[in-house]
Parts: structure tokens; C-alpha cells; sequence
């Protein structure tokens, strides 16, 4: 998988969840520690459902 692809996955599956979408608050990052590719973005935060 892409970077490219694993973002626009990313931005899919857990923005739309998230408390902070309306206010732009994104820092979304891909790194690799171990070999295991991470994605995270520094500023989410689930809503309560």
C-alpha cells in the first residue's frame, strides 16, 4: 500500500468519527517503527456515539 493510498484510507475510515473535523485540527502522520507502518493523527479525538 501507498502512502498516498493509506492516507486517503485513513481520512476514510476515522475522520469522519472524529470530535475535531469541523476545525481542521489535522496533523496526520505515517511512520515505521519495527518494520510495523503506523498511521496517527496528533489531533483526534473520538465523538461519543
Amino acid at each position: 500500500m501507498t502512502k498516498e493510498t493509506r492516507y486517503k484510507k485513513y481520512i476514510k475510515e476515522h475522520c469522519k468519527k472524529c470530535k475535531n473535523k469541523e476545525t481542521n485540527l489535522c496533523d496526520i502522520r505515517i511512520f515505521v517503527i519495527d518494520n510495523i507502518v503506523y498511521t496517527k493523527c496528533g489531533y483526534y479525538e473520538k465523538e461519543k456515539d
